[in-house]
């Protein structure tokens, strides 16, 4: 690798770090809002509402959103760049792997999330979120679309921290990602309560599934 070359790729990973870490307070405080639906969806939008006092509005959101662009395409980077690289650990591999997810979702979740408040006009709340677990045509697609995004997230901490030396955080990293399925699963998927689908989301969905073909 040349000078330059070393150079570039220690700016790339810098950038990515120091985007990551704005993205993952964002990630992380999602994903512990998600929790207040083991209380029921009136908690769990309560409390939605409440830290999206902090990002939705119009300065901190589009912020926000070029940042999640930005850390994908540096992520892609990187991934791309790893993926040629031999002798790869398993830990390289399923940080790979987890980026990659990571990426797909993370642009797709925004698209969508974005086009239900803008072309929908409906929230992004726990309704939304739990509409897809609920929809006969969607449920066997979005139990395992949400898991899998979950659990790259823990999964991407643990590469972190294996790298970092923090052997203990790597193995808790996925053990506590799949709890948090879990829960997401037990409440949004209405294991815990009786969950109906509202007739706006679910005449949404339907929509954007006719959209599609799949109707």
């Amino acid at each position: 690798m040349t000078e330059a070359a070393a150079l570039a790729r220690s700016t790339t990973l810098r950038l990515h770090y120091l985007t990551g870490l704005i993205v993952l307070v964002f990630v992380a405080q999602h994903l512990l809002v998600h929790l207040f639906a083991l209380a029921g969806s009136d908690a769990h939008n309560a409390a939605l509402k409440l830290v999206q006092l902090g990002y939705r509005n119009p300065v901190v959101e589009p912020l926000l959103v070029l940042a999640l662009l930005f850390q994908i395409g540096l992520g892609l980077r990187l991934a791309f760049r790893r993926l040629r690289e031999p002798g790869k650990s398993g830990w390289a591999k399923w940080q790979i792997a987890s980026g990659f997810y990571l990426a797909l979702f993370l642009f797709n979740h925004t698209t969508a999330a974005l086009m239900t408040r803008f072309v929908g006009h409906l929230d992004t709340n726990f309704w939304w979120a739990s509409g897809p677990l609920h929809h006969p045509k969607m449920q066997a697609v979005f139990y395992p679309y949400y898991g899998l995004a979950v659990m790259a997230v823990a999964v991407h901490i643990g590469a972190f921290a294996h790298f970092r030396g923090n052997k203990l955080w790597a193995r808790i990293a996925p053990v506590a990602g799949a709890l948090l399925v879990l829960a997401y699963w037990a409440s949004f998927g209405g294991w815990l309560y009786p969950v109906a689908m509202k007739p706006e989301y679910r005449a949404y969905y339907d929509w954007l599934l006719a959209g599609i073909g799949m109707g």
